[in-house]
This record gives structure tokens, sequence and C-alpha cells, in this order.
């Protein structure tokens, strides 16, 4: 994009970011700013139809994409970033003629409302944003009032709806990804640790759904309250690994199964009746170990073998009654997970067999020094430098992930707008695009109205974060496709 690196762009507001747009576009005056800026982009306006109608006209010329931003205010950096990625979004897609339409929301909800009515009286085809979720889900009937889509810069999967569409990175995403892989690893038992604030309870919830619709594993919600000190939750960490209590009622467990199978006729017959008796996971653990002692009695096996064999099993997975996790899943990030981590260190969980999982936040930590997360596993979207290359050669500076979202946005309104031909844009066409080429890499949006992005899972060690499972979109709302691990993976 030669044009592009010969213009200063410096967008430090909404009227600056037009007039650079409008430079790099042919050299025109930008016409004079009222509320609103519009930076449009190389592409034929085709002349309106001679033919008058009493209905609204079939809407003609380049795709019009409205971007709410708070460009002034105390929010205003984050609006000069998704000004900015919106736009790097528009110059990267030249063969799709198209105007961006930049409205300053002052992340104030009735200044929203008010830019969606001026997106709809200017014909906009499509809305990017708003930033914050709270605005996002309280202007649903202006959005439906106005018949446009927006595309939200919002996390939070539970805003989504019939004319909002989820573009941030949501919990719901991050969790499925990293419980599925636990899952597949053989973790049975997964708690759930955190805040009971909106993101503890959007990963508990999403954990929980996954234990639902998977057989083989079981989801603790184990949440503390948002105002709980150091030692509370120092107390909520000791009872949830409880190593010497864990150890003990499943070495008892195991020991009362091992002599109900000696005193038994036909060990096959007493597990088939254990696993008859009980429901959920214990269900479901006695019945995987039916099915293991008569494989291996078919196999030839002695009967004592046998049992040793299924009880060492049955105490591997925990024991019944043994109430154990496997892994715990930490819902916090940055300062807070600084503080929280180094408890499960303290009481020793490793030595209880607890691997720590987590989400996108890890990769933010310095491996050399979060020594109390090494073995653990997280789940992030893979690192991609094109896109921050480029928009340092634009704008000099490197873009932070609110430009990266913004431009994925973008992207994805034009490419949903060029494959449905229909204008507005409908709501369902987001989903029917496929993927597109977003950000950091591929990008679509799932019949629930949220972005699915690629995530790998990476293990925390010394010497950094090494990979252990390849980048894959996984959607919550589809059933998981899993498959356990050859032995020593």
């Amino acid at each position: 994009m030669p044009q592009m690196k010969n213009c200063a762009w410096r967008a430090l507001s909404a009227a600056a970011l037009a007039f650079a747009l409008t430079a790099c576009q042919g050299g025109q005056t930008p016409p004079p700013q009222s509320d609103r800026t519009t930076a449009s982009k190389p592409g034929k306006t085709a002349e309106p139809p001679k033919s008058a109608r009493p209905l609204e006209p079939v809407r003609v010329g380049p795709i019009k994409v409205a971007l709410l931003a708070p460009l002034s205010g105390d929010f205003a950096d984050a609006g000069r970033d998704l000004a900015n990625g919106a736009a790097m979004a528009l110059f990267d897609t030249p063969e799709t003629p198209a105007e961006l339409i930049a409205y300053d929301t002052a992340g104030d909800l009735e200044t929203t409302r008010a830019a969606i009515a001026k997106a709809a009286k200017a014909r906009a085809d499509i809305i990017v944003g708003p930033l914050f979720g709270r605005n996002a889900a309280a202007v649903a009937p202006d959005l439906e009032t106005a018949k446009l889509t927006a595309l939200t810069f919002s996390n939070n999967a539970g805003v989504a709806g019939p004319r909002t569409i989820v573009l941030g990175r949501t919990a719901a995403a991050e969790t499925t990804r990293i419980v599925r892989h636990a899952a597949s690893f053989g973790a049975r038992t997964i708690a759930v640790f955190g805040k009971a604030d909106d993101i503890g309870a959007a990963v508990a919830d999403q954990a929980q759904r996954e234990a639902a619709a998977a057989a083989g594993f079981q989801v603790r919600r184990a949440l503390y309250p948002t105002d709980a000190d150091y030692t509370n939750i120092a107390r909520n960490v000791q009872s949830l690994i409880n190593a010497d209590g864990r150890d003990a009622a499943r070495d008892a467990s195991a020991k009362n199964l091992e002599a109900q199978l000696n005193a038994s006729s036909d060990p096959g017959e007493a597990l088939s009746g254990l696993a008859a008796s009980r429901t959920g996971e214990e269900a479901n653990l006695f019945s995987g170990l039916y099915i293991f002692y008569t494989q291996m009695m078919s196999a030839g096996a002695e009967r004592p073998k046998a049992i040793q064999a299924v009880v060492s099993r049955y105490r591997a997975a925990g024991g019944l009654g043994g109430g154990g996790v496997d892994a715990v899943l930490l819902t916090m990030a940055g300062a807070e997970l600084s503080t929280v981590a180094p408890m499960f260190q303290l009481y020793d969980a490793e030595a209880a067999g607890i691997r720590l999982l987590g989400l996108a936040g890890w990769a933010a930590m310095d491996p050399e020094r979060a020594r109390e997360l090494h073995g653990g596993r997280f789940a992030v979207e893979p690192y991609n430098p094109a896109f921050d290359d480029k928009f340092a050669t634009v704008f000099g500076t490197e873009p932070s992930d609110l430009a990266g979202v913004a431009f994925d946005a973008v992207k994805l309104a034009l490419a949903a707008s060029e494959a449905t031909k229909v204008r507005p844009t409908p709501t369902s066409a987001f989903a029917d695009a496929g993927e597109i080429a977003g950000a950091q890499g591929p990008l679509r949006v799932s019949a629930t109205g949220i972005a699915l992005r690629e995530l790998e899972v990476l293990e925390m060690r010394p010497g950094g974060f090494f990979p252990m499972e390849p980048a894959r979109i996984v959607d919550p709302a589809e059933p998981a496709v899993t498959s356990r691990p050859a032995a020593g993976s």
C-alpha cells in the first residue's frame, strides 16, 4: 500500500482520521466536519435509479459502515485505536468499495443511541461498535428500530442478540477450548476458581455446559465473593486442594472396592451392578471399569491381576467419594493472577495431582517469574506479526487489541455485505459469510452471534510457552469431538 506509507497517519481525532483517509484516496479536500466524519475509499458510485419510487430506493454505491466509538472523553485513546483499526481494514480490502463513517459516542449510552439514529438517517448498511457491552445490550431496541445490525466490540457473549454480534474475544470460547483440551487429556473433575463476577460466572457457566454435553468429566464451581480478602481466598484454595483428605478418601475407596471385588464370585457382574446403582459420573466410571475388566479377562489375564488393574485405574480416576479435582481453571489475569496463583504453589497443588489451567491473559505473564504457573496450560489466539507490522508502518506505533478487533469487525462487515448483496446487511449474513482473514488469523461468526477465532493450547514452562495442541476454531455451541491421547502424551 504505497499510498498509505506516504501519508502522515497520526489519527488523534475523528477529524484527523477523516482527513488522512481522504488525502490517501486522491488528494481531495475533505468536506467541512460536523458531528461525524466520513472516510471513503476508491470505487465507482453507481448512478441512482432514474425512476422515482414511493418506497425507499434500492441502495447503490459504496457499502456504508458506521463506526460507533468514544472519540472524545475519558476513552478517547480507545476510540482512536478503534478508528485506526477500522481504517486499516478499509484499505486492506480495496476490491470492495466502502465508506467508513465515524460517530462519537463518548462512551455514553444516550450519545450511542443518538449515533445509531444518525447512522440510520445516513443510510448506513452496518454498524461497527459500540465499545462497551453495557451500551451494546441497552441499544437493542434502537437497532431494531433502525433495522441495523451492530458488530459490537464487547467481549461479553451474553450481549449477542437478534441484531447484535459480539466481535470481542470471549471467555466462553477460551473456556471451551481449554476445558475440551483438559478433558481429552484425562481430567475428570475441573474446578473453576475465581471471583464471582461476570467473567467468573461466564467461565463457570460455559465449563458446566461442556460437562453436561460430554460424558467423562464434571465441573465444580469454586467462585468466591468479589470482596474476598487475601486470607479468605487462601482458605478457599486450601479447601479446594485439601491434598491429605483427598488422598485418604481416594485410598479408602480403592481398598473398599478391592475387597468387594475379591469377595465377589463374579467381579465383572459386581462392577456392572455398581454402574447400574449409580448416576452421573460415578455410573460412567464403573461402566468403564466393567468394560476394562471384561477386556482383560477376555485377553487371558488372571483374575487377581485384572482386579488389581481395575483398582489401580479406579484410584487414578479419583475414587468413589474422593471429592478431589484434577485441574483448576483460573478465571483471573494480570495482577490478580499474580496474587492468587502462588497460593496453589503454597498448598502444593502439584503434589495433589492438580494441573492449573487458564485463559488468554496468561500470555501476558513472564514465564521466568511466574514459577507457580509452570506446567499450567491455557488457550490463546496465535500471534501473527503481519498485522502488527503493517499497522506500525502506517501509524508508527504498535496496535492495541482493540485495533485488531476493529479491523476484524470491518473486514467481516465488508465480507458479509458483499456476500449477501442485501442492504442494510441482515444479521444472518455474518454467520453465512464463512471464514475471513482477521488481524491474527481466521475468524468466523457462530450461529449464536459470537466471533470465533483460532485458539491454540500452550503450556508455561521456565523457558517460555510451549505448544500442546495446534490452533483451531472451536464453537461453544457445537458438541465436542474429542479422543484420548496415546499413553505418554
